[in-house]
């Protein structure tokens, strides 16, 4: 099928850089047509999740991605790494480092990330640095990669003080948004990309999450034409914030609705998988919203709706809902300092006025937000 294609304009009054997100079902196998003029006979190094060399339901679409690219490509080399959190270290992207070196790499070499956001994250990085910056494609494989991480250039890898502290801005040259690998999900994985996809409603725009609201399980049961238009609108957002504002300056932290709290989350429970990351991010959204409530920024009934939407969803709403996460109001205010939003030592966190109207509180008050805390741990 014909691909619909976003497009991904970077700091447009400067023409910066533009790059498509092809989004569409069983694209993998038109790869190779779809990257022509970016392949061309250059030496690739595939990155891939390492569940699709292992799990035979899956690895069909990885093979078919393949053969497609081998028919433009001088060479396809693969490497295989975990998916999980915890492969974003330090010491794993050193040994990827070495491994791509391995393969004699030049400057025309085309470093390609097949996997999920955590793939995407630390195989951008990479790139970024391999020989002071290759080019890259990401070929996001679960709905939250999709929506959210393979778009901006965000790239990087976890330090032991928190999520994501270590990275670069490396946009890349295209993304491919395949649903129909979707289907090869979890349904834990694909519950917790859902969380990605309703904040954008609840950045700036109701009307989306209205729709989320009546078709979320047409969503999550994979229905073609509604995850075509979560990505294409999900996108279309995020490509709209970013678009004069790459590195998060200003607006772009909108999108970072849910993700202070989210973040530390994840840190205290050491990324191993008694929370993942949409998880968090809907526990960090519920979290936002009540706290805008408490603040004076938004009704009861907006906190309760944004509530029962993710509760629908099969998604967490609180840290209680986890089981064996245990920690302390001083443990997660202690992580909030290494937030990237975090300025001058002071915290800002994105809240609301409604569903559909984020924004940017600077310079938080302490003992409020302790106060807080105690009561939602």
């Amino acid at each position: 099928m014909n691909p619909e294609i976003i497009n991904v304009n970077i700091n447009k009054k400067i023409n910066k850089s533009s790059y498509p997100i092809f989004v569409g079902n069983n694209l993998l196998i038109q790869a190779g047509e779809l990257l022509k003029k970016y392949i061309n006979n250059k030496k690739l190094i595939v990155i891939h999740d390492d569940f699709f060399s292992i799990n035979k339901s899956t690895n069909s679409h990885f093979d078919r991605f393949i053969q497609s690219i081998k028919k433009e490509a001088a060479s396809v080399n693969l490497m295989a790494i975990s998916g999980g959190d915890k492969t974003k270290t330090m010491s794993q992207l050193t040994n990827i480092l070495e491994s791509v070196l391995s393969f004699d790499i030049d400057r025309d070499t085309l470093l390609i990330a097949f996997g999920g956001g955590v793939v995407g994250d630390i195989a951008g990085f990479a790139s970024s640095i391999l020989l002071r910056g290759i080019d890259f494609i990401q070929i996001p494989t679960t709905l939250l990669s999709q929506v959210d991480s393979s778009v901006g250039g965000k790239t990087g890898v976890n330090g032991s003080l928190g999520k994501n502290l270590i990275g670069t801005f490396h946009q890349p040259l295209a993304v491919i948004a395949d649903t129909s690998i979707l289907k090869t999900l979890p349904r834990r994985e694909l519950r917790a990309g859902f969380a990605e996809v309703i904040k954008y409603g609840l950045i700036k725009d109701k009307s989306f999450f209205i729709w989320l609201e009546d078709n979320f399980e047409k969503i999550l049961n994979l229905n073609d034409i509604s995850l075509n238009k979560v990505i294409i609108t999900s996108c279309s957002i995020k490509s709209d914030i970013i678009q004069d504002d790459e590195k998060e300056i200003g607006k772009r932290a909108l999108l970072n609705l849910g993700h202070t709290f989210g973040h530390a989350i994840e840190s205290i429970g050491n990324y191993d998988k008694k929370i993942i990351h949409g998880e968090a991010v809907a526990i960090g959204i519920c979290m936002a919203f009540s706290f805008s409530k408490k603040l004076g920024f938004c009704l009861e009934s907006e906190v309760e709706r944004v509530k029962a939407l993710f509760k629908k969803s099969g998604l967490p709403t609180a840290i209680k809902d986890i089981p064996n996460l245990l920690f302390s109001s001083d443990e997660m205010f202690d992580k909030f300092k290494y937030d990237k939003k975090t300025r001058n030592n002071k915290l800002t966190f994105i809240l609301n006025n409604k569903i559909g109207e984020s924004f940017i509180k600077k310079d938080v008050n302490t003992e409020i937000i302790k106060n807080f805390l105690t009561e939602e741990i």
